[in-house]
């Protein structure tokens, strides 16, 4: 089992790409990476960095097709324009990859152009052509092309690193070495900053229609049954829904994802059902006679469990129209 990195002793194991008098200013808003520095001497043209973002690796190719990888997490890109007096790009990625290779990375995948025939896709759509002054000019044109790919297990999600290095036909100056670092930490991305009420009018709607509909507005405390207080707004609207239809019996469905054992995911959807019937019931006057609570754990998803997205998707209550008896 992979620890996650020690941060602190990264940067120790860093210095040998040390930081330096910057030959010129830095692009306003940029910064380094804090577990990467840049190679002595550089300066930064460009610079993003996103939350929650997703990019794309190359980890190698298998019949001559290119492969590839595209994780999500937290992103940052750097563009580096670096010294130009007797400096090879071979130089530049054996400083990276010594000093990777000690603090625990694996090289992935590495590829030069002076070996290897470097499939254009590699450069494609980098940040050089935002920061060469000319947006007809990418500063990823260029001779002794390079790349590679670093990649830290830890244990909540890889961390990779890769560099597009080259001598830059567009740079500052002539034949100059450029790097582009790309960083990705895999985590889950921040949720709920998006609400959709739906009202009983909808729900009606897709009964009438469906004879059933989802409901992602009931909350639970994470692995329990305990109804979460934002869930209120929902179950008043449901109250509504069967206020307005004296006939409706419903089935009250539980779901989760797959995260977990069956058994205790099978007894976990049942209990929340049950929890949602008690609410109606205790709290809005609706008689528990209308409503049946049933658990079916994750044997019923509407998306993957492979990603969060799809885990979210897939815990939820849903609603059945039941027969008239």
């Amino acid at each position: 089992m992979f620890k996650k990195l020690d941060f602190s002793l990264l940067i120790v194991f860093l210095i040998s790409v040390s930081f330096s008098t910057y030959a010129q200013d830095d692009v306003e808003g940029s910064k380094d990476h804090p577990i990467i520095s840049r190679y002595e001497g550089s300066y930064i043209k460009g610079y993003e960095h996103y939350d929650y973002d997703r990019l794309t690796f190359y980890t190698g190719e298998e019949n001559g097709e290119l492969q590839e990888i595209v994780p999500e997490g937290e992103v940052t890109q750097i563009l580096y324009f670096l010294p130009t007096e007797g400096l090879s790009v071979l130089q530049v990625q054996r400083n990276y990859q010594m000093a990777l290779k000690e603090a625990g990375f694996e090289i992935v995948y590495e590829c030069l152009s002076d070996k290897n025939e470097i499939p254009y896709s590699i450069f494609e759509g980098m940040l050089g052509d935002h920061y060469s002054g000319d947006h007809s000019k990418n500063v990823f044109i260029g001779k002794d092309k390079s790349y590679f790919l670093a990649r830290l297990p830890q244990d909540d999600g890889n961390m990779y690193i890769s560099a597009h290095t080259l001598l830059s036909e567009y740079a500052d100056e002539d034949n100059q070495p450029v790097t582009l670092l790309q960083i990705l930490e895999e985590k889950p991305m921040a949720t709920g900053k998006v609400q959709v009420e739906i009202n009983a009018d909808a729900m009606a709607q897709d009964i009438d229609e469906k004879g059933s509909v989802r409901i992602y507005g009931i909350h639970f405390e994470t692995d329990k049954a305990t109804i979460k207080e934002k869930s209120k707004s929902t179950l008043a609207e449901i109250a509504s829904l069967l206020e307005q239809k004296p006939e409706l019996n419903l089935g009250v469905i539980g779901h989760t994802d797959a995260t977990g054992g069956m058994e205790h995911n099978m007894d976990l959807s049942v209990q929340r059902a049950e929890a949602v019937v008690a609410s109606l019931a205790t709290n809005y006057g609706i008689s528990e006679e209308r409503l049946t609570p049933y658990g079916v754990g994750p044997l019923a998803p509407v998306a993957s469990n492979d990603d969060e997205d799809g885990r979210a998707r897939n815990r939820r209550v849903e609603l059945i129209k039941l027969p008239e008896q």
